[in-house]
């Protein structure tokens, strides 16, 4: 928990009696209440503030009631609660009609859970905390006492129009799209000059050809193995690997990096979350000693594949990984910007296509890692580059190409802002990886940080 900020904690504002409302008629509502009512009155927070007070007593204050989850996990993820003394907690919230649901479903053995902060149930049937896996204890808040009381007004408060919204959802009504699309575009650029920024900052102690093969390397990673991949780089420098791509072998530079990385001599993963944070865009100058995971993972997406894409994507860019830059300032049209991505692409070869990884036929890295590769690796990469070798051509090249890639596909944590943001289909187009990366930078930024009441789309 942190000190609140000084700026005022927002809470549910209470409706009018539903008597003083002519011509309305108070709905019924099912007795006790369902898991979706639940749902429902605390996604449009229809309650007054004297219903949240917790089994210890304490009353909390909404701040932020987080997103709803469609998926597998929490409720509810990043909300932001005040308690008595302004101190904020920021986590998750779980919804069930009773508190002996938690354990019933199995949630205090799923590691999914270990980020709640706030167990919201009609009856409290456990008498107690809930504990979660990493054996912390969370508070609950039963809405049954607070019913028996207010069973009449919480027949108005369902049929409410809920008080507060994300901001996003009604930006593009509120602002219009092109509005809407200029300020996403310039948080992606924002974000984009970050990592140019994290690249300088890298390249001032390490060797050019090193920083993008670590780059490039953990691209590949992908969100399970990027740290993994990160060590990799940094237990095979690119110095040491350079002989074996002058070569021109990349079944040999491939098994060089299977051999670096732990594939092939028996040793095991590290179960998950173990894995220690990244540096600075992946540039840690003390990378963790530890083996890639490969349990759980689709057969695309194992190691051993990611990393047969690698070595033949660094054999291809071989004499010099840097110098392969001089492709950008040619991608001034469509189908040089295609040809592009193309040369970041590795197909499935002859010998994989029939592998025992189950995997079939498909790229080892295809156009969607490609574009991966190009906006979070080569493109900052390039554009800090171009800066501390005096070549702003390249610097300027590199900007101009993120402006026109399209984007990779679509991302779990800012698919909620993707649907709010949707642009007109006429527009389509113009929604590539430099808005993609906009939304990013408004997830990181202020989504997970209850931070809509300084969003950028107000």
């Amino acid at each position: 928990m942190t000190r609140a900020q000084s700026s005022p904690v927002v809470g549910p504002v209470k409706p009018p009696c539903p008597q003083s409302l002519p011509g309305r008629k108070a709905v019924p509502f099912p007795f006790p209440l369902r898991e979706e009512d639940l749902a429902r009155l605390w996604e449009g927070q229809r309650f007054p503030r004297e219903a949240l007070r917790t089994a210890s007593g304490g009353l909390l204050q909404v701040v932020y009631r987080g997103r709803r989850s469609p998926g597998p996990g929490p409720d509810f993820t990043d909300a932001v609660l005040a308690d008595e003394a302004g101190n904020l907690l920021r986590g998750d919230i779980e919804l069930h009609v009773l508190a002996s649901a938690f354990h019933a479903h199995g949630h205090d053995r799923d590691p999914r859970y270990d980020g709640l902060i706030l167990h919201i149930v009609f009856q409290d049937d456990a008498g107690g905390e809930t504990v979660l896996s990493s054996g912390r204890r969370v508070e609950v808040l039963a809405l049954a006492p607070w019913v028996a009381r207010r069973r009449e007004e919480l027949s108005f408060w369902l049929t409410q129009p809920a008080l507060w919204e994300e901001p996003c959802r009604a930006a593009v009504a509120r602002m219009g799209w092109p509005a809407v699309r200029e300020t996403v575009l310039r948080l992606g650029e924002m974000r984009f000059r970050q990592k140019e920024g994290q690249f300088a900052a890298a390249l001032r102690q390490e060797d050019g050809q090193q920083v993008m093969y670590e780059a490039v390397l953990r691209t590949l990673g992908y969100r399970e193995n990027a740290d993994a991949f990160s060590a990799l780089a940094r237990r095979l420098p690119y110095r040491q690997l350079r002989p074996a791509l002058s070569g021109k072998s990349a079944a040999t530079v491939e098994a060089l990096l299977l051999e670096a990385a732990g594939l092939t001599t028996g040793r095991r993963s590290p179960p998950r979350g173990e894995r220690s944070s990244p540096g600075a865009a992946g540039h840690n100058r003390n990378p963790p000693n530890e083996l890639p995971v490969t349990r759980g993972l689709r057969p695309v997406n194992h190691p051993r594949r990611r990393l047969a894409g690698a070595a033949r994507l660094l054999v291809r860019k071989e004499p010099d990984l840097v110098a392969s830059l001089r492709e950008l300032p040619e991608a001034k049209d469509g189908r040089s910007l295609a040809r592009l991505v193309r040369s970041w692409e590795v197909p499935a070869d002859g010998a994989r296509q029939t592998g025992s990884d189950g995997a079939g036929g498909s790229a080892l890295v295809g156009r969607g890692r490609a574009l991966e590769l190009l906006v979070n690796a080569v493109l900052p990469f390039a554009a800090a580059w171009g800066k501390i070798s005096g070549q702003s051509s390249l610097g300027l090249a590199a900007a101009y190409v993120f402006r026109q890639l399209p984007r990779s596909g679509s991302y779990g944590p800012v698919r909620f802002l993707e649907t709010a943001l949707r642009p007109p289909a006429e527009a389509r187009h113009s929604a590539g990886a430099c808005f993609q990366q906009g939304l990013l930078y408004l997830y990181h930024r202020y989504c997970t940080k209850g931070g809509c009441d300084s969003c950028p789309l107000r």
